[in-house]
């Protein structure tokens, strides 16, 4: 068996990039945020033109009394002008920065969503590639099993042995036929998950290439992280907007209570008492709402206001607990990694040593097998510490608002 110290494979068909690229391309969630995004836009392009004045016509007939005080005679006006509500002007800027806010706000809404399937593929990606590896070194526990099991039927035959060493090797077969069954069925397991997660064919991890990976500094201390997190972070800018969003709602709704004046002018023609009249006109109309309802929107959207900054203090909290959790959990594989290479190169001289100790007849079988398994162990521990690291190393770089790990 040869192990894989500090050896990361990545799939040759399918880097993490391109992974991550296509999850976007797959994710429900991205597509529902996008779908936000353009509703958002849609809300602000309604507020931008709501300034504009209206066309209108009008065309009134009534009766009244004629020149004589005994005739009747018919009023006919038609008036076509323009109106416009100083409502409205009253409560367009506000009403525009709610909408940019609210846009914003989606546009960051879709940036952590994106950033959440990534390390979602992330960690599909790096339990794929893991599970590999440790099937490569069932195999090759497989193999080596199979071999000592032929080597003690030789010995025993040749009365080298006693059948004591055949019924270990045995066991030691069956032992290794298990590990790599279950082995199998985590590689099928992680392939469908990562096929699922990104949309592309189980055929493109079929194949695999060794790669080196920067990783962050290991002494990134805790504070420096969320400091940079709560600055870059999309979900951290998408609350920051919702507050922003909220503020200026306020404003619209204080707005509302105001007196609502509308100025419509024109040009009128028609018949008046009998004769004909023609000239430009124009009209006044102030409506002063005396329900409590302005009052109450005020208040509603305060209300709003008030959850908008809980909830961006909940999420800056929530940042800096995940960004820390990540940085401790990055440096603790790392350490890991390095110290499961030792035990590893440990294990594996260990087992050479026992190779050649029973090759001469100065060491059992069973010493053999205890020394193989340690071997065997150690290599699987050095595989899953690597791929954790590397999954920690990727996360962590995500949570910093890195856009590709």
């Amino acid at each position: 068996m040869i192990p894989v110290l500090g050896a990361l494979f990545v799939f040759a068909q399918l880097s993490l990039h391109d992974a991550q690229s296509d999850a976007l391309v797959a994710s429900p969630d991205v597509a529902s945020a996008r779908a936000k995004v353009a509703e958002a836009q849609a809300r602000f392009d309604e507020a931008r033109a709501t300034l504009g004045p209206a066309l209108t016509a009008n065309y009134n007939q009534v009766p009244q009394a004629g020149p004589t005080n005994t005739s009747v005679v018919t009023q006919r006006l038609t008036t076509v002008g323009a109106q416009w509500s100083l409502g409205d002007l009253f409560a367009y800027s506000p009403a525009v920065a709610q909408a940019t806010a609210a846009l914003r706000a989606a546009q960051r809404d879709l940036d952590d969503a994106e950033r959440g399937e990534r390390v979602a593929v992330v960690g599909a990606y790096y339990a794929a590639l893991g599970a590999r590896a440790t099937l490569r070194a069932r195999d090759d526990e497989l193999s080596a099993a199979q071999a000592q099991l032929r080597a003690a039927r030789l010995r025993f035959g040749a009365g080298d042995a006693p059948r004591l060493d055949v019924v270990r090797a045995t066991v030691a077969v069956a032992t290794a036929q298990s590990d790599e069954a279950r082995a199998q069925a985590d590689v099928e397991n992680t392939d469908a998950a990562l096929a699922l997660e990104t949309g592309v064919d189980s055929g493109a991890l079929q194949t695999m290439t060794p790669v080196n990976l920067e990783a962050p500094p290991l002494n990134l201390a805790v504070q420096d992280a969320a400091a940079r997190a709560l600055a870059s972070r999309p979900d951290v800018a998408a609350a920051r907007e919702n507050v922003v969003a909220e503020q200026h709602a306020v404003g619209v709704a204080r707005r509302s209570g105001w007196p609502l004046v509308t100025l419509a002018g024109g040009y009128t023609t028609g018949v008046d008492t009998g004769i004909p009249v023609s000239g430009p006109s124009g009209t006044v109309d102030v409506s002063l709402p005396l329900s409590g309802a302005a009052h109450d929107r005020v208040r509603e959207e305060e209300a709003r206001l008030a959850q908008a900054r809980a909830q961006l203090q909940k999420v800056e909290r929530s940042v800096q607990l995940e960004v820390g959790a990540a940085v401790r959990d990055y440096r603790a594989q790392t350490i890991a990694l390095a110290a499961s290479e030792d035990a590893l190169q440990s294990a594996q001289a260990a087992f050479r040593a026992a190779q050649i100790g029973y090759r001469s007849g100065a060491l059992a079988s069973l010493e053999l097998e205890s020394a193989r398994s340690a071997y065997v162990q150690a290599l699987v521990t050095q595989i899953s510490a690597l791929y954790a690291q590397a999954r920690a190393r990727a996360t962590l770089s995500l949570l910093l608002g890195e856009a590709d790990a």
